[in-house]
């Protein structure tokens, strides 16, 4: 014992030091706190191994909660390994799971059977938006989504999502007289806060730029880190990408096939908006699509459309 108390910098150590620990209060140089040899043999080796445990996870853990990126790689290490006891501390209660194929799943699902992370392996810094946090993990075809917000506990997963994306990106519409009512003018969805509304009006105010082949109205509405990610393209892309298809559909006389809302769920987070939508294309099969805006310069622009077919 008193080798392994060498080893972990505890062989002289006190009940001061206990209470300490127990009270969550983080001390850098476990030597100071020194007490008789005498007192640590009356412990007992078992309690003072329970102890040395609970002192070198206690910061460990207060770092995750303060940390999206440390959260973020517990969060993988924790389904890689199958560890429910420690994924359940990091999911939130509204937790989100959208696989390749489309199947959504909710937190007691997922906690009941934990599904493997794609591009477990991938290292992605998260992006931190006031309250909420982006950490995006791109290989190949597969692209995979994480959003983390930032409750009284600490930060939570609320969105696991996963687009494996087509080898060749399918043929872009050809024109249509259709006009676009559902997005542009009208949903089947009530938001519920101030931000909600706006964020909705911004999306619509974008739908119909696509639909009318407006870039002009488009840029304003979308911020400059903007990604669209979806399962028929061969890769996400960007603002560039789309003002330059947007300015193209106006040139060959095109105009964009409007996708219909069919039912969303919001969240309102202050600085950000996030929604998860499920939408029909025309023709084609249903998909999720999930969205985030901020508000910069009192306008909310769109940060990612996250797209993932249903199967």
């Amino acid at each position: 014992m008193g080798n392994f108390l060498e080893l972990i910098g505890l062989k002289r150590f006190s009940f001061a030091c206990h209470s300490k620990a127990f009270h969550g209060e983080h001390f850098r140089n476990l030597t100071s706190c020194v007490s008789s040899p005498t007192i640590c043999a009356n412990v007992g080796a078992p309690t003072l191994l329970l102890l040395a445990l609970s002192i070198f996870a206690f910061p460990a853990r207060a770092q995750q909660d303060s940390s999206p990126i440390l959260a973020d790689r517990a969060f993988v290490q924790a389904l890689e390994k199958k560890d429910k006891s420690a994924a359940a501390q990091l999911l939130d209660a509204d937790l989100i799971w959208i696989d390749a194929t489309g199947r959504r799943l909710t937190r007691a699902v997922v906690l009941e059977k934990l599904p493997a992370v794609a591009n477990a392996d991938v290292e992605a810094p998260p992006r931190t938006y006031g309250e909420t946090a982006v950490v995006r993990a791109n290989r190949g075809r597969m692209n995979v989504l994480r959003v983390w917000v930032k409750r009284a506990a600490g930060w939570r997963a609320l969105l696991y999502q996963e687009v494996l994306q087509v080898e060749k990106s399918e043929p872009p519409a050809g024109k249509t007289s259709v006009e676009c009512v559902n997005p542009c003018k009208t949903i089947p969805f009530q938001p519920q806060t101030a931000n909600e509304k706006e964020a909705i009006a911004s999306w619509q105010g974008v739908m119909r730029a696509m639909a009318e082949s407006d870039a002009d109205a488009y840029a304003p509405l979308i911020a400059d880190e903007f990604t669209a990610t979806d399962t028929f393209h061969d890769r996400p892309y960007n603002k560039a990408d789309r003002l330059a298809q947007i300015n193209k559909q106006k040139t060959t006389g095109t105009r964009a096939a409007p996708q219909e809302l069919l039912a969303a769920e919001m969240f309102d987070f202050g600085e950000t908006v996030m929604m998860v939508a499920h939408e029909q294309r025309p023709g084609a099969k249903s998909y999720f699509n999930t969205r985030m805006w901020v508000k910069r310069d009192a306008r909310w622009q769109m940060l990612f459309s996250f797209n993932t077919q249903i199967d």
